[in-house]
Order: structure tokens, then C-alpha cells, then sequence
């Protein structure tokens, strides 16, 4: 671990005291004169004027603590560099430490990075920002709460007293002695989520003894702390979002009993007819155009009881449907996986605490525990055992203590696409395609700022969806203070606080692209810290920004005083007082011709954003071209199976849950039919 120093923490403290400061009187007063609501109608601002980001440091740093290694070396190189005249020399043009500068200085410094032509500014800027405005938001005890009127957690749901309205028993998990009491299982599932939940239905229903061994921890609904901070730090893996090497993708992926099905916003679509195509006559798979495949999805909508029925839209998505119905842009609900119950669960990336949503740990793992499947827990698969090119058991480290073998006539890795690659490779496993041909759905969002209350943090999540392009698609978020000032440029220190006003008043739009041309790849170091990285193709650039403008069309048809988007080198567009919203603004269309203009790649924007990693293990027909037979066992390894999303031939081009389970089922499927063939050998 890297050490942060005093001289650090000094530094830090005024970079924090420059992006949330300390406002003066003439400042205050500048707030007060604004003309929208959320400034001119401002109370308690004595206390919010007071509140600086300084205080935070500490939080900072702790979360800089556990960051993996070359990100903790980066920050650490920023900061000493800082800390001397001549590191600041190089990095904002004055010999003498930061800070020894005002805060209008220090302020203009920050800026000079956002604006430069320099990569390497560019990226502290951002580096800088973005964790800073992050961590000061999320925490639950933020000073500017009040001021926003933000909550900062579920006010109903987090009561001490609370009764969920759909309660679950509790899912036993084993413990070591349990576990070592069992000398052979017939299947070990690695991974709790949309495939590894799925298998394990299918194969414990199909008399087989299943082990789910799940990295991260089992929470039972009524555990659920509905909190930005306690989520994230809780369910996603390493406890943060993964930033690619080349820093301009931000991966999100669940580390929790039931994984992404857990934490994930109960969007559950069907791939589109043109994807089964392509996955079929591309890749020649024709199972993607079989009826089995359209069996299987109608399986899975029916065990999640994925449907329209008892949908709640909240503002943001009222609007983006009457946004899409004035601007031509096709626009439809989308079924939810809650069995027709109603679900504003407004915190439901942090789990559902009411046990509304139909997750795996509500459906497919339940059914396998009714069927005799096992659980555990807090427990890492370092690597499969193999002998004889067969499977034969996996290497574990159980509850971060005993590393143990346990064994097992096939094992099942549904350990995710950023987790399964590195498995695969740790456990002996050479084709070339594992862990390449990554895509990840890139994303960028796009903000509307109204004259009247929208919060975005409440009610259902995404319950509309908008084609917009050719492949991409507009959905509605949910985006909660440390997520959205952690992404919005930081553009001066007056400009940031009476932008955190606005909050309650911020409608996003979140661009979900088909990523058609780009793709990355994913690896795992010796330590287990995994890495990626991805290029993405000017087409499918093209393409995101298209849809950019598409957002920006349909919040202004619904009455957007305000459009942001996240390009670094574009101002937000504000109409005039005097000004109507509208998409034929003169000004407007000058604004969109610069968005255009300026770009998203490079420079563009602060990050692409992804919370669907895909294909990094994929199906094919070949060792050649895939990494996967088109049943789901490995190529080099017999009973050795992959269900999870890393077997997508390329993009899903919806959110990926249904095809996942879809997939899952018949990678079940494919096990039942040879354990059937070994039973008669």
C-alpha cells in the first residue's frame, strides 16, 4: 500500500477547500440572485455557504487506501508533485507549492487542467475531481444535504422499525465444517448471479448435488443499508467502480449473493430479432434463432415475472416518454422483473429491501435450495482443479481463511466477465480468446435541469426505453449526489455550489449503446486485482453521439431550462429568462453543432460509464475464433463449463439480464444431457 504523508493531506485539503469552498459574502449573494428556484428560494444557506470539502480528506483518503495499486500510485505521484514548487512547476506553471495559492488561484490552476490540450492534465483534473466531489457527496453525513433537500438514504425504508412488504426467509449459507463434512459434490457453481443462479435451479432440479460458492457476501433484504456510500463500498466488487487503463471507462460490477440480478434496476429486456441474427449467422450459433432460445427467454420472463404490469413511472420517466412521442423518437415501457407489483424502490441499486424485485436470490437460488443446493459465502475460487484435461474441483479460499480443495464432477464458472477470464487463465487454461472481445454497452449521460423538482432519486428506476439510433438506445437512471457531481464537470468553485442546489431539479439521460466495432479486454494480476482496458471505434462514437443529441431534443421538448452533458470542453446550454424551451432555439442549434463538433472520445468527456461487461469468454464454433463451444464447456478442458454474460457473442444491445438467464438455461441444459450420457457409460 502507498503511503499518503502529511505534506499529502495538505495538499488534498486545499484541492477539496477549491472544489467545494467556503463561499464569500459576494458570493452568497450572487447564489441568492439567481433566478432559478432551487437558488432564489435557498434556506440554511449560512451553514452550506460555510461548508467546505477540506473536511473530507479523510474519507479521501481512506477510500484512495483502496484503490488498486497503480491508481494509489497515480493519486500518489499527483500529490507529490503538488506538494513542491517544483512538481507544480511542471504541472500548473508556477514555482511554488499549491498551497501557498489563494483559492482563486488554485481555482484557475484546476480549470487550466480541464481546458488544457495536455493528456496528462487532463487526466489529474480528473483523476482529482472525481474522486474528491465523489466521496464529499456520497458520505451520509454531507453538510449540503439539507440545503439540496436530499436525504442522503431511503427515509422510509432505512427506519429502524421497517416491516418489508414482500419478506423472504433467510437463504442458508454453509459454514467450513459443514462444507468439509461433504467429501464430493456433483457440480460446483462459482458465481450466485443471472447464469450461476440459473444453473443452479436447472441442475439441483435435475437431482444433481450443486455448490454455489459466491466471492462476495450474502445480505438478506432486511440487511440492505440504503445508502449511496454503503452500497457501493458493499456490493460492487473491490468495494469500487474499476477505471480502465487508459482511464476513460468506468466499470461497475456486483460482488454479492446474487450479483448483478441483486443490485441492478430491474430493466428486463429480450434481445432484439437483428442480435439473434447476427449471433446466429456471424458466429453460427443458430440456437440464438431457434425456438428453444425464444423457450428459454419466455422461461425466464416467467420465473421473474418480468412484465409492464404495475409500473409507477416517476418524473424522469413520464418525461422521457413525452420527450419521445413530441420528438418522433420510438419510445416504449420496459417490463420490469417484479411480478406486476408496483416497485418505486428508489435505492434498488443498493438491493431491494422490500424483496420486490425478482433477483436470482429471490427465484432461481431459491428454487435450487428448495431442490437440496448448497451456499456458501465470503468465499474466493482461486483456481479449478484439472486432471487429465477434466475438471475435477476447485481450489478455495473459504471466508478469507482456509484454502481448501473441494471437489466435484463438473464445475460451472459464472463468476462474471470481468472474473471469469482470469479463473480460466490462473487455472491452467491457454486459448487466446479468454478474456478478449470484450464490450461493455459504452454509456455517457446527458442532464436536463427543470424549473420544478424532478428528483431523479425516487420511484421506479428504469421503466421506459427510447431508440434514438441505429443500436442506441436512452434510458433513465438513477442518479444519487456523489454519482452525479462525481461525473459533471467541475467548472468553478461558485458554479459547483449553486449547481448542487439544482439537484433535486436534474433529470439524466443515460445513452445505452450496442457497441458494434470496439471492443477491450480483461485480465486478473497474481494478486487478483483485475484489469481492463478498451478501445472504442469511431463508428460506434458516431453513433453515442447521436444519441447525445437525441437527449438533448427530447429534454428540451419537455422543458429543460438547462442541458449539461459531460464534455470537458463544453459549457452547459441555459436559455435566457425571456426564452421558451425550444429544440429551434438559434442558440440551441448552435450549441448542438459545437456538441458535435467537440466530440466524446479523447478529451471529450470525464468517462464512458458501463455496468455490462460482455463476450470476454464467448460462444463459438472453433477454438479458433471463441473461447467457448457453442454448449458452454470450455475447449481445452472437458467439464468445464461458462454461463455467465462473458459467453455473449458480442453486444446484447439491451440491458443483459433475460439473455444471460436465457443462455444459462441452455448451458444447463447441455450439462443434464452429458451427466445423462455419463451415467450410462
Amino acid at each position: 500500500m502507498t503511503e499518503f504523508t502529511e505534506a499529502h493531506i495538505k495538499v488534498l485539503e486545499s484541492i477539496a477547500d477549491t472544489l467545494v469552498a467556503s463561499l464569500t459574502e459576494e458570493e452568497q449573494a450572487a447564489i441568492l440572485n439567481d433566478s432559478h428556484p432551487a437558488c432564489a428560494q435557498a434556506t440554511d444557506m449560512s451553514s452550506y455557504a460555510e461548508f467546505s470539502g477540506s473536511a473530507n480528506v479523510p474519507l479521501i483518503i481512506s477510500r484512495m487506501n483502496n484503490f488498486p495499486p497503480h491508481q494509489q500510485q497515480a493519486m500518489h505521484d499527483i500529490l507529490d508533485n503538488l506538494a513542491t514548487a517544483e512538481g507544480t512547476l511542471k504541472l500548473a506553471g508556477y514555482h511554488k507549492e499549491f498551497t501557498s495559492f489563494s483559492r482563486s488561484e488554485r481555482e484557475s490552476i484546476l480549470l487550466s487542467w480541464k481546458n488544457s490540450v495536455d493528456p496528462a492534465k487532463i487526466a489529474v483534473y480528473k483523476a482529482i475531481t472525481s474522486i474528491c466531489l465523489n466521496t464529499i457527496y456520497r458520505h451520509l453525513n454531507c453538510p449540503a444535504y439539507p440545503a439540496m433537500g436530499y436525504e442522503g438514504c431511503d427515509p422510509v425504508r432505512n427506519s429502524p422499525n421497517y416491516q418489508p412488504t414482500h419478506p423472504t426467509e433467510r437463504l442458508p449459507m454453509m459454514t467450513l465444517e459443514e462444507l468439509t463434512r461433504i467429501q464430493k459434490f456433483d457440480v460446483i457453481i462459482i458465481g450466485s448471479g443471472a447464469g450461476g443462479g440459473v444453473c443452479a435451479a436447472q441442475l439441483a432440479a435435475a437431482d444433481q448435488s450443486v455448490l454455489v460458492i459466491e466471492k462476495g457476501r450474502y445480505y438478506h433484504e432486511r440487511e440492505y443499508q440504503l445508502t449511496e456510500e454503503h452500497g457501493i463500498t458493499t456490493l460492487l466488487d473491490s468495494g469500487e467502480p474499476l477505471l480502465n487503463k487508459s482511464g476513460n471507462v468506468q466499470m461497475l460490477f456486483a460482488s454479492t449473493f446474487g450479483g448483478s440480478t441483486t443490485v441492478n434496476w430491474s430493466a428486463s429486456l429480450k434481445p432484439s430479432q437483428h442480435t439473434r441474427k447476427k449471433w446466429a449467422k456471424d458466429f453460427g450459433l443458430p440456437y440464438f434463432l431457434s425456438t428453444q432460445f425464444t423457450t428459454d427467454l419466455n422461461h425466464v420472463y416467467n420465473r421473474i415475472g418480468a412484465s409492464t404490469s404495475g409500473i409507477k413511472h416517476n418524473k424522469s420517466n413520464q418525461y422521457l416518454l413525452e420527450g419521445c412521442i413530441k420528438t418522433g423518437f420510438p419510445v416504449c415501457e420496459v417490463p420490469q422483473n417484479t411480478s406486476g407489483r408496483s416497485h418505486e424502490c428508489n435505492w434498488c441499486f443498493y438491493g431491494c429491501k422490500d424483496g420486490v424485485k425478482n433477483g436470482t436470490m429471490n427465484t432461481w437460488l431459491r428454487d435450487a435450495h428448495d431442490c437440496g443446493a448448497k451456499f456458501i459465502d465470503r468465499s474466493e475460487v482461486t483456481r479449478v482443479l484439472i486432471q487429465d484435461n477434466r475438471a475435477v474441483g476447485v481450489e478455495c479460499t473459504i471466508q478469507g481463511e482456509s484454502k481448501v480443495n473441494i471437489y466435484a464432477d463438473r464445475i460451472v464458472v459464472s463468476a462474471g466477465s470481468m472474473r471469469t477470464p482470469g479463473l480460466l487463465i490462473n487455472s491452467g487454461l491457454t486459448n487466446k480468446h479468454i478474456g478478449r472481445n470484450l464490450h461493455i454497452h459504452p454509456s455517457t449521460l446527458v442532464f436536463g435541469v427543470f424549473d420544478k423538482p424532478i428528483n431523479m432519486h425516487q420511484g421506479s428506476i428504469i421503466t421506459a426505453v427510447a431508440d434514438v439510433a441505429d443500436g442506441v438506445k436512452l434510458e433513465v437512471p438513477n442518479v444519487h449526489a456523489g454519482a452525479l457531481y462525481g461525473l459533471l464537470p467541475w467548472r468553478g468553485s461558485l458554479h459547483h455550489k449553486q449547481l448542487v442546489l439544482k439537484y433535486r431539479y436534474f433529470m439524466p439521460l443515460i445513452t445505452l449503446t450496442s457497441d458494434r466495432e470496439s471492443s477491450g479486454y480483461v485480465t486478473t494480476d497474481k494478486c487478483g486485482q483485475v484489469t481492463f482496458d478498451y478501445t472504442l471505434h469511431r463508428s460506434d462514437h458516431e453513433r453515442i453521439l447521436k444519441a447525445v443529441d437525441s437527449a438533448i431534443q427530447v429534454l428540451c421538448s419537455v422543458g429543460a431550462r438547462e442541458i449539461h452533458t459531460m464534455q470537458l470542453g463544453i459549457n452547459p446550454f441555459i436559455f435566457y429568462k425571456d426564452e421558451e424551451a425550444n429544440i429551434n432555439n438559434p442558440r440551441l442549434k448552435q450549441w448542438r453543432a459545437r456538441v458535435r463538433q467537440h466530440g466524446l472520445t479523447g478529451d471529450g468527456v470525464t468517462t464512458y460509464l458501463s455496468a455490462h461487461p460482455m463476450s470476454s469468454c464467448r460462444l463459438g464454433l472453433s477454438p479458433e475464433i471463441s473461447a467457448t463451444k457453442p454448449s458452454g464447456e470450455t475447449w481445452e478442458v472437458k467439464n468445464l463449463y461458462v454461463a455467465d454474460a462473458s459467453l455473449l457473442p458480442s453486444s446484447a444491445g439491451v440491458n443483459p439480464m433475460v439473455t444471460i438467464e436465457a443462455v444459462a438455461l441452455h448451458v444447463s441444459s447441455n450439462i443434464i444431457k452429458a451427466a445423462k450420457s455419463d451415467a450410462h457409460l
